[in-house]
Formats: structure tokens, sequence, C-alpha cells
């Protein structure tokens, strides 16, 4: 069942305030801020359009009630370049999200698994162009330490069957398509203290229901792939 535009406001706006409610924890619990470049590759998979991308991103996530449970907050945009796709001519990303995440320790590290709310939105400010897609999410993610302060790291989510909107040259008007969205990163990292930096690749994929967009071709719709490098903070 869709839900309301109100009701979707309303659950964002209930995990946005569990994060906010997480700052007044006490001094133990753990803060992770990363600051990050990710030069992405664009390929539309039904048509071959290709486009760079230079996405700068932000992730918030803290631990409560001991460690047993943590809110995250992910944000990346940036412009498009070299796009073939015709048109555009100010093209650019966002994607965004909110979790709640249940931790597990593991050896030499932690696992989790969380549920949220986030959006995938590619568009042009300057030509009547957007792909726009919003809804739950779910995920796991992990890491894993080892000597000389090295980790890995690994977060795979999914984002089932949500209607988005496109609208572009080839379409009388804003059409509702049903989408769906998979993200992943697999990253290997260093922290010295309080700070450290990671390097990884991430991977969107973007899926059209194929039957509307495509003629029924597979695959359909677009992805974002490439290296990523950050920097990191840990904050008690």
């Amino acid at each position: 069942m869709r839900m309301s535009q109100g009701h979707r406001m309303a659950v964002v706006a209930l995990l946005a305030a569990a994060l906010v409610i997480t700052a007044s924890v006490p001094a133990s619990a753990a803060t992770w801020i990363q600051l990050r470049y990710w030069p992405s590759n664009i390929l539309t998979t039904d048509i071959g359009n290709t486009a760079n991308s230079g996405l700068f991103g932000l992730t918030l996530r803290r631990d409560f009630m001991g460690g047993q449970w943590a809110g995250s907050f992910n944000f990346d945009t940036g412009g498009v370049s070299n796009w073939t796709g015709g048109g555009g001519t100010q093209l650019s990303n966002r994607f965004w999200n909110v979790n709640l995440h249940r931790n597990f320790p593991i050896q030499s590290g932690m696992a989790s698994l969380y549920v949220g709310y986030g959006g995938h939105n590619f568009e042009d400010t300057a030509f009547p162009f957007y792909v726009r897609v919003s809804g739950f999410r779910v995920g796991a993610d992990v890491k894993i330490n080892f000597r000389n302060n090295l980790y890995v790291v690994g977060d795979v989510s999914f984002t089932p069957r949500q209607t988005g909107e496109q609208l572009n040259f080839n379409l009388g008007g804003v059409v509702s398509v049903p989408m769906s969205v998979g993200n992943y990163r697999v990253g290997l990292g260093y922290m010295a203290n309080a700070w450290g930096a990671e390097v990884g690749y991430r991977w969107i994929h973007l899926h059209y229901d194929p039957v509307i967009m495509c003629g029924g071709s597979t695959p359909c719709g677009i992805n974002w792939t490439g290296p990523y490098i950050g920097v990191n903070i840990a904050l008690p």
C-alpha cells in the first residue's frame, strides 16, 4: 500500500528525532563522522547513456543504549558532466537516508541490521528532466577490525518497489514508475585514535519497471559506480 506524503514526512521526522535524542546519551556513546568524495560513473542500462558525477558526502552515526542501537544519516550530492542523454545542461544527483540500527557485536568488530527511509534524485534544474524515488529501506552492515588499526567495512541495503516519478523530453508530462533501489559498499580503512581514512567502492542501482519504461527489456535503470575516499572522525 502506497503511503501518503504526510505519512512519509512523519516517518522521516520520527527517525530524525531519534537521531537528535541520541545527542543526550552518556559520554560513553560513540559518534562516527565521515566526509567523503565519490567520483562516480553513471550508466542508464536500458539506453546506454553515460555521464560522470563528483559527489561529496557526509555520514553521521551515533551509538546509544550502551551501543546496542545506533542512528545514522547519510547524504551525497554533486553535479553531472559529460551526459550523453541529450537535453540536460545542469544535471545533479542527490541521495539521502536516515536509519535506525540494531547493533550486534561480532569477533573483532560489529554488525548491524537496520531500517530507514531515504530518497534518490537525478535531475536537471535548467531543463524539464528528473528521476525521483523515495521510500523505506532495509539493510545490513559490518565492520571488522584488524591489527595495525586497519578495518574493513561492508554495507548492503535495499529499497523495495516504490512508485517514483520521471519526467524527460520524450514524455508528455510526469510519469509514475515503479522503482526499486539497491545500495552497496565495501571499504578498507585506517584509524589512529580519533582520526582516520577510508577507501572503497560504491554501487547504487536504481531499477525501473521494465514493462513500463523499457519495453520489457532488462536490465532497465540507472547505475552509479566508482571508488570513493573518505576522512573519518570518531568522537566520544
